[in-house]
């Protein structure tokens, strides 16, 4: 079996420019795209000298991808997003558009199921995040939203945190998950810190 990421998946789905269609996404994730394209910048037409005109055509789709962020990836994996706002606030059911049509194709070894996919994807961002941020990581890595039953942010250990990017990994390519968990350095670090 072929595996293809998950932008193969979505152009296969919806066209090589699928990142611009506004009726399959939330404004959060329209956000994240509207922000991409603002940031990339042309290279200068020869002729002028001037940067070339941004257009869909002149971008390569590859461009968009590369340059988004793992957020913005991470939440076309929720069950869906909103668009609009008062009374002309509108779901976006993800599920049956990104995931059913899509993106359950660039995690063959998921078992199926979004949910799964998007709660990994998302312990792996907040670690992601952490570690971006220079933050500290000795307590564990904090998951926004989730709290314990006392009202504490519920954190997710060192090792979890390891087996969560094992774990998205192998929903992508289980042999890679392998040679990943073989060579990490990960688990000794954490054995042997202070």
């Amino acid at each position: 079996m072929q595996i293809q990421p998950t932008a193969e998946q979505l152009a296969a789905a919806y066209g090589t420019t699928w990142y611009a269609r506004a009726e399959l996404f939330g404004d959060r994730a329209m956000s994240g795209f509207k922000t991409t394209w603002r940031n990339i910048t042309m290279p200068a037409d020869p002729a002028t000298g001037k940067p070339a005109q941004k257009t869909l055509q002149a971008v390569p789709a590859g461009k968009i991808v590369a340059e988004s962020t793992f957020g913005c990836w991470v939440n076309l994996l929720d069950k869906s997003g909103t668009r609009g706002d008062g009374p002309y606030r509108k779901n976006v059911d993800y599920d049956s558009t990104l995931w059913r049509k899509a993106l359950h194709k660039a995690f063959p070894h998921s078992g199926g199921k979004r949910t799964t996919v998007f709660t990994t994807a998302s312990h792996v961002r907040s670690l992601r995040n952490r570690a971006a941020h220079h933050e500290p990581l000795i307590d564990g890595v904090p998951l926004p939203g989730q709290t314990d039953r006392r009202g504490n942010t519920r954190r997710l250990t060192l090792p979890d945190a390891h087996t969560e990017v094992l774990r998205l990994v192998e929903y992508i390519d289980k042999d890679v998950a392998i040679w990943l968990g073989q060579t990490s350095g990960v688990p000794e670090l954490l054995h042997t810190r202070p």
